[in-house]
């Protein structure tokens, strides 16, 4: 494996630099896992136990087969003897628990070393109580037995140093193991949100070469005869339309002196006072004189003109209200007035169709400038957010990545550099 050569004669940046590709790390971390220094220090370390263990069982045997002084008291020689047999029982417990473990594996490791310590623990207190009695019938032997404590208790800081050193690579592989599988995330992150930029970013090229292209054709279109044409009718409609909005005024100065008397006409009527031939005829003159039929209007006026006397209006107001029926019958000024708006209103309908012919491809070109605009400002806005997320996330990255370099170094104990390249095969 490619690695395995970079670590063991390997791919170096320095003197003592190791390069590691990101695809590489949980095989290099699995590869460390296995090797036997841990092992191998453990089984120094109890290989020394056992020597002490073995010194102990016979500095136990010996206190066990010892015999009192005969000038001891009987008394202490009865609570020397009592102790005697406590301790012994006490130290045999350990001595056993002196044992290696089976498995020479960290967890393995630390429940012995546990056991071990809770042991020492209970012998010590046991030892600490009953030593003043038994070491004043065996002093030589009480002073081995605290010196084969006092080793194993530095065997047992030895061993609680190994394995805090191999917990604490232990804990650095998983941090290592997760940093790894993140910035692998991140960098795949990282790779799609490029891709996706320079395809937004020729997306964005393509539309402002499209909005350029739709714009010139306008401006070509504007200035064709077809467009000139189109100018001109525009301008023709809005004359038509200020013509008609004159007419309709026209229309309405006409029937403006009658609505007076229309108006109370019609109340007349809906009374049943008076009976109206032309009641429909009425409301059209005072809502919408525009509806009413040029044959129409002579009989309307004639009827008015008729009903005029029991309207109770004023002899002057009367008065000039006849004039005008007159002068509108006579000159048939509503008939003519209609007509002129009628004749507007179909130059303006003929207008607004010719209009809607010649507007139909700058309407088109107009549509799609829109849509392209709203695409190109969308992109816009995408390729910014694009941008921040893009500096985020290589700011994440760039952090994990000098975090996991510096936690791969003290498992190996030297400088690690990270290849982030794509993996290339041996």
């Amino acid at each position: 494996m490619k690695w395995l050569k970079n670590i063991f004669g390997g791919k170096k940046t320095g003197e003592d630099s190791v390069v590691l590709q990101l695809a590489e790390i949980n095989s290099w971390l699995e590869e460390r896992g296995k090797e036997s220094d841990f092992t191998m220090r453990c089984e120094e370390i109890y290989g020394r136990m056992d020597d002490v263990a073995q010194t102990l069982s016979k500095d136990i045997s010996a206190l066990e087969s010892a015999d009192a002084d005969g000038s001891t008291p009987p008394k202490l020689l009865r609570a020397g003897l009592a102790a005697r047999g406590e301790v012994v029982k006490q130290l045999e417990t350990l001595s056993e628990k002196l044992l290696p473990p089976k498995k020479k594996d960290p967890d393995s490791a630390f429940q012995h070393h546990w056991t071990l310590v809770k042991g020492l623990e209970r012998t010590v207190t046991t030892f600490g109580r009953a030593q003043r009695y038994v070491a004043a019938l065996f002093p030589r032997n009480i002073e081995s037995i605290n010196s084969d404590l006092t080793q194993i208790s530095r065997l047992l800081v030895d061993l609680e140093s190994e394995i805090g050193k191999k917990r604490k690579v232990q804990e650095e592989s998983w941090y290592s193991r997760e940093l790894a599988a993140r910035l692998q995330e991140e960098l795949s992150c990282i790779d799609e949100l490029k891709k996706k930029t320079l395809q937004d970013l020729a997306a964005l090229s393509g539309i402002n070469s499209r909005l350029s292209s739709l714009e010139e054709e306008a401006k070509r279109l504007e200035a064709s005869d077809d467009g000139k044409r189109a100018e001109e009718l525009k301008r023709s409609l809005e004359k038509k339309k200020q013509d008609q909005s004159s007419a309709e005024d026209e229309l309405a100065d006409l029937i403006a002196p009658l609505t007076k008397a229309l108006a109370r006409m019609m109340k007349q009527g809906s009374s049943d006072r008076i009976n109206l031939l032309h009641k429909n005829v009425f409301e059209q003159l005072l809502e919408s004189p525009s509806l009413v039929q040029d044959k129409d209007i002579s009989g309307s006026l004639e009827e008015l003109r008729t009903h005029l006397a029991i309207l109770g209006l004023k002899d002057k107001k009367k008065e000039k209200i006849l004039d005008h029926i007159d002068l509108l019958i006579k000159e048939r000024s509503l008939e003519n007035a209609r007509a002129r708006q009628q004749a507007l209103e179909n130059e303006i309908s003929d207008l607004e169709s010719q209009i809607r012919v010649s507007s139909e491809e700058p309407l088109r070109l107009k549509e799609e400038m829109s849509h392209a605009r709203k695409s190109k400002k969308s992109l816009e806005a995408a390729l910014d957010q694009a941008k921040k997320d893009l500096a985020s996330l290589e700011e994440k990255a760039a952090s994990d990545e000098l975090e996991l370099e510096e936690r791969l170094a003290r498992i190996a104990g030297r400088p690690i550099k990270l290849d982030l390249s794509p993996e290339r095969k041996c």
